[in-house]
């Protein structure tokens, strides 16, 4: 595979989509912007899959990619059967856990590896949403291939939901071959590894939790998933002061109220 073709099929999300998503949710019958990052993820999903019909924007099926090398292949094996707290944690939003070892002796062949392990696994298992976790925090050739694998994903417009200080950079580098990739990329959670924070003020990502968890092998993404699917459930299940036959809304929950209320600052 070439990783050129695959940074060429990389495309903007649709930003009249994520418009959209963000009206629905401003005319729920709730305070206007009381469900924070809960909405920003969805209406960022809206954009990446080009539908914010509530009933069309359904739960994607997903999965949970932790990267590794051949060091890790202990690890790996818990997590293939089934032994690790990421599977524990990923089975509660319908994920399977897969570890992946990265085989590549160097970086553009390790790039190639992490594009084709995505593009495999998204065909055969008809994912829609990605998370990736990391068992090795600096490894250059690990972090490449997560880096074609974020390319990847992009290009196939697969969102992915990242975990962690590895997976940071993978995404700083995937960005240095086309910006767009941020666009399909979620921030899971901040981890207590040196340079989480600096990593995702780096690239302006603003992570829903904060776990105190040491690492980025998986856990913070799959708990991640619990949130995006409360903010789904919010979207599709609440109603609008239309929906529910109201026809004046009230007036502390008013989306033209505060607006007002901006202007007047």
């Amino acid at each position: 595979m070439q990783i050129e073709e695959v940074i060429s099929q990389i495309t903007a999300v649709d930003a009249d989509c994520a418009a959209k998503a963000q009206e629905r949710f401003d005319n729920l019958i709730k305070p206007v912007g009381s469900l924070a990052k809960l909405e920003s993820m969805i209406t960022q999903y809206a954009a990446i899959t080009g539908r914010y019909e509530k009933d069309k924007l359904d739960y994607p099926k997903r999965a949970l990619l932790v990267w590794g090398n051949i060091t890790h292949a202990e690890q790996a094996e818990k997590i293939m059967l089934g032994k690790w707290p990421v599977n524990i944690l990923a089975a509660e939003t319908g994920a399977q856990a897969v570890p992946l070892l990265v085989m590549a002796d160097n970086e553009t062949d390790a790039m190639a590896e992490g594009a084709i392990l995505v593009k495999e696994h998204v065909a055969k298992d008809k994912l829609q949403m990605l998370g990736f976790g990391c068992l090795e925090d600096k490894d250059n050739l690990v972090i490449a291939a997560m880096t074609g694998a974020i390319l990847q994903a992009a290009a196939l417009k697969v969102p992915v939901m990242l975990d962690g200080a590895a997976t940071c950079r993978a995404l700083l580098k995937a960005m240095q071959y086309n910006t767009l990739v941020k666009e399909y990329c979620f921030a899971g959670h901040v981890s207590l590894e040196n340079d989480m924070e600096d990593l995702l003020a780096e690239l302006q990502l603003s992570a829903p939790l904060r776990l105190n968890i040491t690492d980025g092998s998986g856990e913070g993404a799959a708990i991640a998933f619990t949130l995006f699917d409360a903010g789904l459930k919010a979207y599709k299940e609440m109603e609008t002061f239309a929906e529910a036959g109201v026809h004046a809304e009230m007036k502390e929950f008013s989306h033209a109220e505060q607006v007002k209320g901006e202007q007047r600052k």
